[in-house]
Order: C-alpha cells, then structure tokens, then sequence
C-alpha cells in the first residue's frame, strides 16, 4: 500500500510569502528551496517529479511537504538542534587530565619521558580497567586543551 502525499491548499497569504522568499535575494537558499516545493506541490506536481525538477530526493520532497501541511510557513524553518550529549563529564575529565600528568614510565609504559595523544589513548584502549572507555586522541586532545594543558610540555 503505497501512501499518498498530503494535498497542499495554499491560501493568498501562504502563496504570497512563499512565492516572496523563492524572490528574494536574502532568503536563506535552504528555506528558498523548501517554499520552491511547497510552491510546487500546491499547483499539483507529483513528488517525483518535485524532485526531479529541483535535483533533490523524493524522500526530501515528502520531508518538507508534510512539514509544510502540519505547521504550514513555521514547518519550513529548521528546528532547534540540541548538543549531542557529553559522553566525558567533568569527573572523566579530570581523571583524564591526571592520568596525563603522570610519567609514561610510572604506568608501564618504558621508554617513553611523556605521553603522545595517540599513546594515551592507546593506553585508555589497553587498559579498560581504567574506566574512562576508548576517547578517542581528538578528544582526549580537545580535553587537554579545554584544560590548558600540552603533553610536551608537561
């Protein structure tokens, strides 16, 4: 069973203003583009060939036509974006920043006067009784540096 799209019926005032942000030079292109296919689905164009006209996925089309028919103009503006979760919260980080400041050699590690972001990690991976995981050296990095620290300097 295939499902139908949601029929558009535009009023003046809808038509009006999305056919005034596909005019306007200062509209944002993404928010041009979406009131392009409501435009278009409201004259009766098919999803396909919505897509098609504008180099965009059906999947795409369907997206903005259905946000368009439940929160008209509101549903074309893009949605508040949260933070993704810190996976290190301030305990983490701070035994991460004590483990840096330890010698390589005090922890097994012969041979080596400090540790490199790839070594630490190494370690955190080789060693999950720790219990910090596996950050990777680009966190590990941006934690030291949040934290003014250099492992070459320390």
């Amino acid at each position: 069973m295939t499902r139908r799209p949601e029929t558009i019926v535009l009023e003046q005032k809808e038509r009006a203003e999305l056919e005034r942000l596909v005019r306007a030079r200062t509209s944002p292109q993404q928010l041009a583009r979406r009131a392009t296919i409501v435009l278009r689905a409201a004259d009766g164009a098919e999803n396909t060939a919505i897509a098609a006209e504008l180099g965009l996925t059906r999947h795409t089309v369907a997206q903005w036509r259905h946000r368009f028919a439940t929160a008209r103009l509101a549903g074309l503006r893009d949605r508040p974006h949260r933070p993704p979760p810190r996976r290190y919260g301030p305990e983490q980080q701070a035994a991460i920043v004590v483990l840096a400041c330890q010698k390589p050699a005090a922890l097994g590690w012969l041979g080596q006067t400090h540790w490199s972001l790839v070594d630490l990690a190494r370690y955190l991976k080789e060693h999950p009784e720790v219990g910090l995981g596996t950050p990777s050296k680009s966190t590990l990095g941006r934690i030291l540096q949040a934290h003014d620290l250099r492992l070459d300097r320390l």
